[in-house]
């Protein structure tokens, strides 16, 4: 036989190791975007269909998006630990979770109507007042999830094939430079 063994040269280990170790960090940084715009996205939904309406009802000026009553975000510093946070207020909250207000003193709430200079007219003398719970929080969340799947799966492939493509060109030119070389 004209050849009894092959001889195999490894060109350019180094990059494609270097891929490999980069690919985790460009994955975070795509999967955080990701993340980020899907906390965001609850965040503006919740904001939109469910505080509308009258204030102290139904949201009123909570509605506002650029308002802290609402925030979505992520937090982690990586991939294992990356998370999507969305947070209410404690006011807002009271309306998410519902709630029962009674008087830490003496035995009665009196309600009043406020006026611009303070305090206005009492109209009512209550022992409790219950809050049920009006603003759905989990139903858009629940919602976004199939779509913030789909979209975390497509930066994970995006950030892996980014951070491999980079280092395999540099391996294919070394690679031709020596077969055409």
């Amino acid at each position: 036989m004209p050849t009894d063994g092959a001889i195999v040269d490894v060109v350019n280990f180094e990059e494609l190791q270097q891929a490999l170790h980069e690919a985790p960090v460009e994955t975070f940084r795509y999967v955080k975007t990701a993340m980020f715009r899907f906390a965001r996205r609850v965040a503006r939904t919740v904001k939109t269909e469910s505080l509308s309406g009258r204030p102290g009802i139904a949201g009123g000026p909570w509605r506002r998006l650029s308002d802290k009553n609402i925030q979505g975000f992520t937090v982690g510093t990586d991939l294992a630990s990356l998370k999507s946070v969305n947070k209410a207020s404690r006011i807002v909250r009271t309306h998410i979770e519902g709630a029962v207000i009674t008087p830490k003193s003496g035995g009665f709430l009196f309600l009043s109507r406020k006026n611009g200079r303070g305090t206005g007219r009492i109209f009512a003398r209550v022992k409790s007042v219950t809050i049920p719970a009006r603003v759905p929080f989990e139903q858009p969340w629940q919602r976004e999830i199939p779509n913030a799947t789909a979209q975390i799966a497509d930066a994970v492939q995006r950030a892996l094939s980014g951070a491999l493509d980079q280092r395999m060109q540099a391996i294919s030119a070394a690679v031709s430079r020596v077969v055409h070389g």
